[in-house]
């Protein structure tokens, strides 16, 4: 009859917790009903109990930290590593670090280490370190998983070089390899520059590092551009050498060292980035993407002595080649690339020469009003004139196709038109911002950031959820612009927007639209937040 008694008491108590002996806010009371339940899944089911009970809470610890101790079960032992995980208190880190087991071979033993990892974790105790460190080498990758996110949230310098050997290990899955360049990146320690760069090219299983590590380098800052400067260069040694014994192409340094410097903001960088301009390959597209890089590079450091260069090669032909050069140029800003890039909008394919056409419309003004009035009459001849060449799709139509190509021409006039007004006023250009359409908003995104009207910031930064990419990419770049010579402007940001960012890239987390764009504003996240 007790028997009987007792189970009834423990199965209420999962439903009610009403109707046993003893107050259902106590330790003791927990205790005796976790005690009483011999089968571990109602051990687990009582620990679950407590914790979804509204009762947890500091008084209960002492009574978890004995359970933890006295349980042999893995199951029950996640569970009330789960519970303290509830609590976060600094008492918990001893007993969970007593309980990991580093030789842990079934799953269930595996998932209880990574349970009390997370419950660390959450804790954020630096005390547990040392008993973490060790788990990076833990057989099943769930717990080494969790103590490579917890080690880098902890900034454990510690971690460092064991974490080095398991971003560059070829013998774990590439997924592994990725958290611990993540986790790199957070601690920020310089030893992880040189491993964090050859990363930057490696690929594995049809997977690339770059993403990762071109992150985890800006996150180190001004030691991975003082690594990353001789690389640019070709002056790495070690890293030339390293290339070549793993067939990588020295000139995928030249791109992807361009990419995180300009990223840095490093202006250290612009000498040889200005060489790069003219970097010359046997094969026409590693030129091309080397060249392409350096220009965005260039261009996100706001380099004036690149405009000269930049408009010399406005002249390419091939659509995507001239519109890096001449995004370059519009985030630049300034008239002196206005004359070549008249030139080159009377050039190449209808693509290559709408491409000139929004570059003179970026940057000029009234003045060019009548060029580009004049350009938009001459497009049904040049449509016509493509047509006996190509034949291409439309061409059945040449003069509705001409028509249709100068109305989308004309579309530039208003930027145009908006300069005469705007001129050296960055307040006229915010108030454009109002309900502007893409390519409006682009100009006026630029010209504020240009500004150094840190005062706009706010106005900038309430755009930065716009759909279309490349006005996006314009707030972004135009807000940090701001960001970077007033601390108070972007302390202000940070206070008002940054929660609202933070919860935009993880909203947009995964949504291929934004994939690319958002790089861009996760760095602007980190740039508010350092501040």
């Amino acid at each position: 009859m007790a028997r009987s008694l007792a189970a009834l008491c423990v199965a209420l108590s999962f439903l009610t917790l009403a109707g046993c002996k003893g107050d259902p806010a106590s330790p003791e009371y927990w205790e005796a009903n976790i005690q009483q339940s011999r089968r571990p899944e109602d051990r687990v089911r009582m620990v679950e109990a407590l914790r979804s009970s509204g009762k947890l809470n500091e008084s209960f610890l002492p009574m978890l930290h004995q359970q933890l101790s006295s349980e042999k079960k893995p199951e029950v032992r996640a569970a009330l590593a789960r519970a303290l995980g509830d609590v976060k208190h600094a008492s918990s880190v001893e007993p969970l670090k007593a309980a990991l087991d580093p030789a842990a071979g079934d799953m269930s033993a595996q998932l209880a280490n990574k349970a009390m990892v997370t419950t660390l974790g959450a804790i954020g105790d630096t005390r547990a370190v040392p008993a973490l460190v060790p788990l990076l080498r833990a057989k099943d990758n769930y717990t080494r998983i969790e103590a490579v996110q917890v080690l880098g949230a902890m900034k454990a310098q510690e971690a460092v070089e064991p974490l080095i050997a398991l971003a560059t290990d070829e013998s774990v899955e590439p997924f592994l390899n990725k958290k611990a360049i993540e986790a790199l990146g957070n601690i920020g320690d310089p030893r992880a520059a040189p491993a964090l760069i050859r990363m930057l090219t490696k690929e594995r299983k049809g997977k690339s590092f770059y993403v990762e590590s071109s992150y985890a380098l800006f996150q180190l800052g001004q030691p991975a551009a003082d690594a990353l400067l001789p690389a640019l260069e070709g002056r790495d040694a070690e890293l030339l050498k390293w290339a070549q014994s793993n067939g990588v192409n020295p000139a995928s340094y030249a791109m992807k060292a361009a990419t995180v410097l300009g990223d840095l903001r490093e202006k250290r960088a612009v000498g040889a980035l200005l060489k790069q301009l003219s970097f010359t390959h046997s094969d026409a597209q590693i030129q091309a993407l080397v060249r392409m890089q350096a220009a965005d590079a260039l261009a996100r450091i706001r380099a004036p002595e690149a405009v000269k260069p930049l408009a010399a090669l406005v002249s390419e032909t091939d659509p995507t080649v001239r519109d890096a050069y001449v995004q370059a140029l519009s985030r630049l800003g300034g008239r002196d690339a206005l004359p070549a890039l008249e030139k080159a909008a009377g050039t190449g394919d209808f693509d290559s020469r709408e491409i000139a056409v929004r570059g003179l419309a970026m940057l000029g003004d009234a003045r060019e009003l009548p060029m580009l009035q004049k350009l938009i009459a001459a497009e049904p001849a040049r449509t016509a004139a493509d047509c006996k060449k190509t034949g291409e799709e439309g061409c059945d139509d040449a003069a509705g196709l001409g028509k249709k190509r100068a109305d989308q021409l004309a579309k530039n006039l208003k930027l145009l038109e908006a300069a005469q007004a705007c001129t050296g006023n960055a307040g006229c250009w915010v108030q454009r911002m109002e309900k502007a359409d893409p390519l409006m908003l682009e100009r006026a995104a630029l010209e504020v950031g240009r500004s150094g009207s840190a005062e706009h910031a706010a106005a900038l930064a309430a755009r930065v959820g716009e759909r279309n990419t490349e006005s996006r990419l314009a707030v972004i770049l135009g807000l940090g612009w701001l960001l970077e010579g007033s601390p108070d402007a972007a302390k202000k940001v940070r206070e008002a927007s940054l929660p609202a960012l933070r919860k935009q890239l993880q909203e947009e987390q995964g949504m291929t639209q934004f994939v690319t764009v958002n790089e861009d504003l996760r760095r602007l996240v980190a740039r508010i937040d350092r501040t």
